[in-house]
Formats: C-alpha cells, sequence, structure tokens
C-alpha cells in the first residue's frame, strides 16, 4: 500500500480501532445486575466456613461445601466467596490444588476463571462477596485419608502473592491451604 493511501484511509477512520473502554469505565459499566443473588452476594451464606486469606487486593473469605462430608467417589461442590478489599486492575484465574495429606495419591486439578467465568476479577466492586462455585471429583479408592485442597490467584505466569494467611495455613508458594477433607 502506497503511504499517501494508507494516511487517508486512516484519515477516514478505516484503519483506526475503536477506543477500549480503562479498567475504571469497564467496572462502572460490567452488567452485574444479573449475577447478583448468583453470584454476587451482599451477606454470607450461614454455612460459610472461614479462611480470611488476602492476596494482595483480593479475600478468599471462605467457602461452602456440598456434600458436607464427602467420600472418595463424590463429586464435590466447593463455593470459594472472594471478595475484592481494593479495586483490581487484572482479570486472574483460581487455581485449585487437590494435594493428599499424609498419604501418596495424584494431585487434584482444578484452574478456572472465577464466579463461572462470568464475573472477571477487573470489575469486582470492593465489599461485594463473589461466589466461586467448581465441582472436585475425588476418585473412588483415593488412598489418603485426607485430601488439602490448596487455591490462589494467577495470571499467566504470575500468581497473586498471598500476603496475610488469614485462619488458614499458608502453604507456601503464594497459596492458601483453604479446605481440608477427611474422608471416612
Amino acid at each position: 500500500m502506497r503511504p499517501s493511501l494508507a494516511i487517508a484511509l486512516l484519515g477516514l477512520g478505516l484503519g483506526c480501532l475503536p477506543n477500549p473502554q480503562s479498567v475504571k469505565e469497564r467496572r462502572e459499566n460490567f452488567p452485574r445486575e444479573g449475577l447478583k443473588g448468583e453470584l454476587i452476594f451482599s451477606s454470607e451464606p450461614p454455612d460459610l466456613q472461614r479462611v480470611d486469606a488476602v492476596f494482595d487486593r483480593i479475600k478468599l473469605v471462605g467457602f461452602t461445601l456440598d456434600p458436607k462430608v464427602p467420600a472418595p467417589g463424590d463429586r464435590v461442590k466447593v463455593t470459594f466467596y472472594w471478595s475484592a478489599v481494593r479495586q483490581v486492575a487484572e482479570d486472574y484465574q483460581v487455581f485449585v490444588h487437590g494435594d493428599p495429606i499424609g498419604g501418596n495419591a495424584p494431585r487434584i486439578h482444578g484452574d478456572h476463571y472465577p464466579a463461572k467465568g462470568q464475573y472477571p476479577t477487573d470489575v469486582w466492586q470492593v465489599g461485594e462477596l463473589v461466589a466461586d462455585p467448581f465441582i472436585i471429583w475425588v476418585p473412588p479408592g483415593y488412598g489418603p485419608k485426607k485430601l488439602g485442597i490448596h487455591t490462589g490467584l494467577y495470571k499467566e505466569n504470575y500468581r497473586v502473592p498471598l500476603t496475610d494467611p488469614g485462619l488458614r495455613p499458608n502453604a507456601g508458594e503464594n497459596r492458601s491451604l483453604a479446605v481440608e477433607l477427611t474422608f471416612p
């Protein structure tokens, strides 16, 4: 393409991309109304088990389990409840590592975008309680009597620092040992 033609196309707006929203505009304009009561809450569920681990600007408030006392062979619905303590500028993913405690078994993985991928972390409002449900399958015959569910946040190769382990052990590697399942 000749330089004069390229300049003419740019002048007509044919070569320009739309101006993307700033993080602030995206946060303010995000359509969250349809998520309230399903993924966004103003109060904690009564069966919440507290964690209170802080990953820089995001707090893992706690979790719920269904079934409450899982066994090997169960599909366990774990719902983490997160809250932004300050505004977040990045869209993070949640990593989940199910590691055996006191025995040998393969790691169970469950990485995902929080809130079923419907509510990115960069649009969370400070103080909202964001539900993050996911399923972990515990294989039948899972050897160890305990499974530790570690979690944290990341983007690409960066893990968000665990700045306060809260009520659960600091598992190292910027992850919280958020849930410990004991099998019958």
